[in-house]
């Protein structure tokens, strides 16, 4: 079974970083000791919501709510016979952190209003909703149907070479959209892509959550690791901010582990990984790809994993891969 990495851990004297609450516990960039903690979990593994579906159905009037997944700064939860949304179903992204300004909130969604583009999930609304007690700040997007890459592979269903390229395609028309408006998403990976339909063709970016418009100073403070630690570029890793190019590899590792099976730098182990040893990982570049996978796909699957930002080109540059016949 393919594992990945779904929580990471920084601790240096006494003080921790945990991505499922970094408000609780924010760390400096100049604190980080480096040693990351990477805690293995089958892909899709089962969790415990923070939030109590009662309270979900609750806020939103809905008359089912089930939880879809949790990450950095809060859990998603499919809600059905919602009065919010004209279809009556959403993905409800629920923020931990409690304080959220209606204003704040309109200013950073900004640039996901913009975006428009079948590959990228669509922000329906966004405000403040009273939950348990407490007013949170809430984004509602439409329900993909399909599921996730995460749950393919879990399953067992790989993609074909061919599937592979179409699905790339997809993801970087996605990540044009969403750059062309000046934001970055900041956490790709396979439980944040889902197939529409179980479509390989159909990719949909999910989760923007942790997406930050590059041109506006976020009011929101964030802690410096931010993201997904197997899929952080190597700049990320050093403590700086995460930009279009992270996108990028991201899309690269995930592209890796389709046609291959594993992921291109961690194993599928529990161990302390150093900064200083992640970074020297990653640096030495992704082994080879398989020899039969065909060009373009494995020309624009290495390129996106170039060490430097600058060598791995924009998201446009890569959409122009040529399509297979």
């Amino acid at each position: 079974m393919i594992s990945a990495y779904v929580r990471a851990v920084a601790v240096v004297g006494g003080i921790c970083w945990l991505p499922t609450f970094p408000d609780r516990c924010p760390m400096p960039v100049d604190d980080i000791d480096a040693e990351f903690w990477f805690e293995l979990a089958p892909l899709s593994a089962p969790y415990t919501p923070v939030l109590a579906s009662t309270d979900v159905e609750r806020a939103f009037g809905c008359h089912a709510a089930r939880p879809l997944g949790r990450g950095a700064f809060g859990e998603t939860w499919h809600v059905s016979g919602t009065p919010l949304v004209a279809t009556g179903e959403a993905a409800a992204k629920v923020i931990y952190r409690e304080g959220y300004p209606a204003a704040r909130l309109t200013r950073e969604t900004e640039g996901l209003q913009r975006t428009s583009s079948e590959h990228v999930v669509r922000l329906l609304t966004a405000g403040l909703v009273p939950l348990a007690g407490k007013e949170r700040a809430v984004l509602v997007f439409e329900y993909v149907e399909g599921g996730d890459v995460a749950a393919a592979i879990s399953a067992g269903s790989w993609p074909t070479h061919e599937q592979v390229h179409a699905f790339g395609i997809g993801v970087l028309r996605g990540l044009v959209a969403l750059h062309e408006t000046n934001t970055a998403h900041r956490d790709i990976k396979p439980e944040n892509i889902a197939l529409r339909g179980g479509d390989w063709s159909r990719p949909v970016l999910l989760d923007l959550g942790l997406s930050k418009q590059l041109d506006v100073d976020a009011l929101t403070t964030y802690p410096q690791l931010l993201g997904t630690l197997p899929f952080m570029a190597p700049e990320q890793i050093r403590g700086e901010e995460a930009r279009k190019a992270a996108d990028v590899w991201a899309l690269g590792c995930v592209l890796h582990l389709l046609l291959t099976q594993k992921h291109p730098f961690f194993g599928p182990r529990n161990e302390r990984v150093p900064r200083a040893q992640a970074l020297t990982i990653v640096a030495a570049g992704a082994p080879p790809l398989p020899e039969g996978v065909p060009e373009p796909l494995r020309g624009v699957a290495t390129r996106l994993l170039s060490p430097e930002a600058h060598a791995r080109g924009s998201a446009a540059r890569a959409l122009s891969m040529p399509r297979e016949d």
